[in-house]
């Protein structure tokens, strides 16, 4: 076992104990790095024990949070729309169970959304205020900048950035929309915080964007772009003139690292846009596949279960169109979705983002409002990041992405925020006024 690894196993010892004994936030954070680090798939984490490290860390810190008392002014974790949703998604995947075509894929996915609960369940009720909210995100972002250094040391494949992420984002797809989310939650804490925590993001953000360039994903960069514009749209009304500072000097950052090869496979949606013969094959391929999916789905409209899309990949598609394999995925949330999870998957996965969409509008009434600088910023953050990853899903599937879970819970969090802290002060209020009241009645006429 190498040195690195001690180390890992040490502190991976250490961030439990403290979850234990101390405080279970303690174990969140360590699930964060165990995330990042994701030791099974590093050379220096060979000679570790064969253990499901994010599970474990998940279960600990959530037992850990047992001797917790609910806050009765914040509205329960599983009364919150996205809790609700992932309890129905959840128990659904394991409906679909006897009749999934891929048992051992669709069973993996259902274990994977069970913990997704957990995990949704430990932001949602240890990260409640604002200021929490910036320091989990800047774990996140230090986080990315691990895998940035990372990447530098490594080889591109085809001319695309893989097998650098870990567990969950080790394909460029989703490591390139992971970075690009992170890199709009970087940049709102850039302009939010005055402290070392914008140094430690302002350093980490061109390796972050240069990942995104490196994974060579038009998804990606659509996605990026996109988050941009939600950023600026949701932006406090404070210090204008630094956020359009901010603005151009992430776009001369992104220039500057951007290679002509990325510029050149970016170029391919302009084609598929225009219509040109020379449309690439991808951009058309997925197209062939999103009407593939609408046939599968009226074929089966109870779902066939996860993996579902590309088991029937190839009676649906031309072999054109499939990889070596000989199948192919969707490449769009949603139609895997309504193909695997069936209608009652896509009205489900349809209402998250409605909800989405309304906490963007809650965002900007929030920067209209002038409410407080780090409020509006980090919930700008969180769904500038959703918006990642929904403009991100249209070009891959990402039904099984982390990040979302954790944006999803911070909004979540976020939007209950002023309810807590309204009800706390008339909580205080009503306490003067029954004190006052028991004095005046006390004093002698």
């Amino acid at each position: 076992m190498s040195l690195t690894a001690v180390i890992f196993l040490l502190c991976f010892v250490i961030g439990m104990g403290m979850a234990l004994f101390r405080h279970p936030i303690y174990g969140l954070y360590t699930y964060i790095a165990v995330f990042y680090l994701d030791a099974p798939h590093r050379w220096w984490g060979q000679g570790l024990p064969d253990l499901r490290w994010s599970l474990l860390t998940a279960v600990v810190t959530a037992i850990a949070m047992l001797r917790l008392k609910p806050n009765p002014a914040r509205t329960p974790w599983y009364k919150t729309f996205p809790g609700v949703f992932l309890l129905a998604y959840t128990a659904w995947l394991w409906i679909q169970s006897p009749w999934a075509i891929d048992p051992v894929l669709h069973h993996e996915c259902a274990m994977i959304f069970t913990k997704f609960i957990i995990v949704y369940y430990m932001v949602y009720r240890l990260i409640d205020t604002p200021l929490l909210t910036a320091d989990f995100l800047l774990a996140h972002v230090l986080g990315c900048l691990y895998l940035g250094l990372v990447a530098l040391g490594t080889g591109t494949t085809g001319g695309r950035l893989d097998g650098v992420g870990g567990s969950g984002i080790d394909d460029s797809n989703t490591l390139g929309m992971h970075a690009a989310a992170i890199a709009v939650v970087g940049a709102m804490l850039i302009f939010a915080k005055r402290d070392w925590r914008r140094y430690a993001a302002l350093i980490s953000m061109p390796l972050i964007l240069n990942m995104v360039v490196l994974t060579g994903s038009r998804g990606a960069f659509l996605a990026l772009f996109m988050g941009g514009v939600t950023i600026f749209a949701l932006r406090p009304k404070e210090n204008t003139r630094f956020f359009y500072t901010l603005a151009f000097l992430g776009i001369l950052g992104f220039g500057a690292v951007a290679s002509d090869a990325f510029w050149q496979r970016m170029k391919t949606m302009e084609a598929a846009v225009n219509k040109e013969e020379t449309l690439d094959n991808s951009a058309e391929g997925r197209i062939v596949q999103m009407k593939a999916g609408l046939r599968m789905f009226a074929s089966h409209p109870l779902g066939v279960g996860h993996r579902g899309f590309a088991t029937l990949s190839p009676k649906y598609l031309d072999s054109i169109y499939l990889t070596e394999s000989g199948a192919r995925s969707s490449h769009n949330t949603f139609i895997s979705t309504l193909v695997e999870q069936g209608f009652p998957g896509a009205i489900m996965f349809s209402m998250l983002w409605l909800w989405v969409i309304k906490s963007c509008l809650v965002a900007k009434r929030w920067a209209n409002a002038r409410r407080p600088l780090l409020d509006v910023c980090m919930m700008a953050a969180a769904c500038a990041g959703l918006v990642v990853v929904f403009i991100g899903g249209q070009f891959a599937d990402f039904l099984k992405s982390e990040v979302q879970i954790w944006l999803l819970a911070l909004v979540a969090s976020l939007r209950v925020i002023p309810a807590a802290t309204r009800t706390a002060k008339e909580s205080v209020s009503s306490r003067v006024n029954r004190w006052a009241t028991h004095v005046l009645t006390a004093l002698p006429d």
